[in-house]
């Protein structure tokens, strides 16, 4: 699957070291690294003849030899850079020899990207994707700055290739560091997702805080009594995305679906569901800062109410929430959404902006 380009190797290596290595025995050695490097990239996205399933994976080993393979990845390049630093450079025999380990350990990485199941989730296999590609990058840079830096000199610890390595170390800890199923990703990305909820609403809480005030001057907008009646059931809405959030996070983490391709898919399906819901409750807190605006507030209002009903509609089929306690924090949240919303309807019917509906 795998194809490394060594242009006729064993008479380039006899003829290397055969008397004196010449600079440009190096500069072949490096541009053949760097055609290799580019060959794995492009195998990236190559179809598998016979694609994984994770029926029979087993992701504790599975994830311990991407481990592994990203050391070993990591120690190859520090092996060429420490040869870089303390001259004089190695015979290109032997630089031909830690390149083949260099490139050996990058086959080794395209093809644990490969070994990881297809069905094992779109997130997940899209990260590994994106963050091997920022592997091969970084290898290229590192290769890069081997051939410019050939037979120059350089102020301690001023070598680029002392950056290059890094970039190569970094992208491989980040491989490394990788969440260990969909499942773990899918919850972490949500967490990311609570985050920023849970900043809308302390920002919005901070409005008539006394330190808040003293920012501005004195004529800065204040709440009226009327805007008060409003602000709490709709800080209310923003809270209960916030529990939405929260609440499915704790489910995902808690269920054990990591070798259930249908509920892989499903988490990813949650990314999409949840994916505008930071924006709405952003649309919602923009005009619940004084002077509020009755009518933006009232359609906002609308709209998160609408966004939280249908989201919760669409992950109640899921396998995952099913359980007993997912049905009962369901069913909260969807009497929360009902509360709050009807007190802020409450509020704008004893106002005269809305009428009552009898049905």
């Amino acid at each position: 699957m795998y194809r490394i380009v060594y242009c006729l190797q064993t008479l380039e290596t006899k003829t290397m070291t055969e008397g004196t290595d010449k600079k440009s025995d190096y500069k072949k050695i490096f541009k053949t690294m760097e055609q290799n490097i580019r060959n794995f990239a492009e195998q990236i996205d190559a179809p598998l003849p016979e694609p994984r399933t994770v029926e029979s994976f087993d992701g504790p080993s599975y994830w311990a030899e991407v481990t592994q393979v990203c050391e070993k990845l990591s120690f190859e390049a520090n092996k060429l850079s420490l040869c870089w630093l303390s001259p004089p450079v190695p015979a290109s025999r032997d630089l031909l020899q830690m390149a083949a380990c260099l490139e050996l350990a990058c086959v080794a990485l395209l093809a644990s990207y490969h070994n990881l199941p297809t069905d094992a989730g779109a997130s997940i296999r899209d990260l590994f994707r994106e963050r091997l590609d920022k592997v091969f990058a970084a290898c290229l840079g590192f290769i890069k700055t081997l051939a410019n830096t050939l037979g120059k000199k350089f102020p301690s610890n001023t070598h680029p290739i002392l950056q290059n390595f890094g970039d190569v170390s970094n992208s491989c800890d980040l491989v490394k560091n990788m969440p260990r199923s969909n499942r773990l990703l899918v919850a972490e990305r949500l967490n990311d997702e609570l985050g920023l909820l849970k900043d809308a609403l302390s920002e919005l809480e901070e409005v008539n805080n006394e330190d808040f005030m003293d920012d501005f001057d004195e004529e800065a907008e204040q709440y009226t009594e009327k805007d008060s009646q409003l602000l709490n059931p709709s800080k209310g809405l923003i809270k209960t995305s916030i529990i939405l959030i929260k609440k499915t996070v704790t489910t995902i983490k808690k269920c054990d679906e990591d070798s259930n391709a249908t509920s892989l898919q499903q988490f990813d399906q949650i990314l999409k569901i949840y994916s505008k819901m930071s924006s709405v409750v952003d649309d919602l807190a923009l005009t619940l800062y004084p002077p509020i605006d009755w009518s933006e507030c009232k359609k906002t209002n609308e709209t998160l109410k609408n966004y939280l009903e249908d989201c919760l509609s669409k992950v109640s089929d899921f396998q995952f929430m099913t359980s007993e306690d997912a049905v009962k924090w369901r069913d909260f949240v969807g009497k929360a959404i009902l509360h709050n919303f009807s007190e802020i309807q409450r509020v704008f019917i004893s106002n005269g902006l809305a009428e009552m509906k009898i049905k």
